[in-house]
């Protein structure tokens, strides 16, 4: 199958294990430092109650769901925007992936050796929103990979959250998510409500996420 132009295989290559349930938690490589914090704090939340995080290993909101949902002691799924054995992209977070690796899943919807561009890294936005229950948008401006995969989202029918700042830099792209349909939360109770969007059964097994 082609994704945006690039070679996959059919289904997911994994490192790990996928678990059930995931909240995609998503957004700006270069959050405000509030944003940052949130994204931390509501993915350790989650892990606590038992629910994981994926999400796409990038700097910023990224990263910090990655780390909090470790903190809480949960596991937690990165989408790669290259296959598994092409060169770690972003080089910096080589640690934070072999704990990814450790407590959860790498996966790949590449071929193990396609590196990374503009086109994987959009094109891995799809598979993040879809391993999700839910996907919650912390901050993102317009355009950004999280509008991306906040539409996905809505093309399989998952529920997308995003969150208002007092910084009129993030406007745009909240006011773009509410426009198409998304749920506006608080940071201070979006936890509980991914929470009650993701006591659900689980997929079904065929949906094509393989272990290696």
């Amino acid at each position: 199958m082609t994704v945006a132009g690039a070679d996959v295989e059919s289904g997911l290559a994994v490192r790990g294990e996928v678990p059930w349930p995931l909240v995609a938690i998503v957004g700006t490589r270069t959050p405000t430092p509030e944003a940052a914090d949130a994204a931390f704090q509501v993915a350790k939340l989650l892990a606590r109650a038992g629910i994981g995080v994926v999400s796409g290993l990038a700097l910023g909101i990224d990263a910090g769901a990655h780390r909090g949902c470790l903190a809480g002691g949960g596991r937690t799924v990165a989408v790669l925007g290259h296959g598994l054995d092409a060169p770690l992209y972003p080089p910096e977070h080589l640690g934070l992936a072999q704990a990814i690796a450790g407590r959860g899943a790498l996966v790949s919807p590449f071929l193990a050796a396609t590196t990374v561009t503009r086109r994987t890294l959009l094109a891995r936005n799809r598979w993040i929103a879809e391993l999700a229950c839910a996907v919650w948008v912390v901050q993102s401006g317009v355009p950004g990979g999280a509008l991306a995969a906040a539409a996905h989202a809505r093309h399989a029918k998952i529920p997308v959250l995003a969150s208002p700042w007092d910084d009129p830099r993030w406007d745009a792209g909240y006011r773009s998510l509410i426009d198409h349909g998304a749920e506006s939360v608080d940071v201070l109770t979006v936890a509980a409500r991914l929470q009650t969007l993701c006591a659900r059964p689980a997929p079904n097994p065929e949906q094509g996420v393989l272990a290696l």
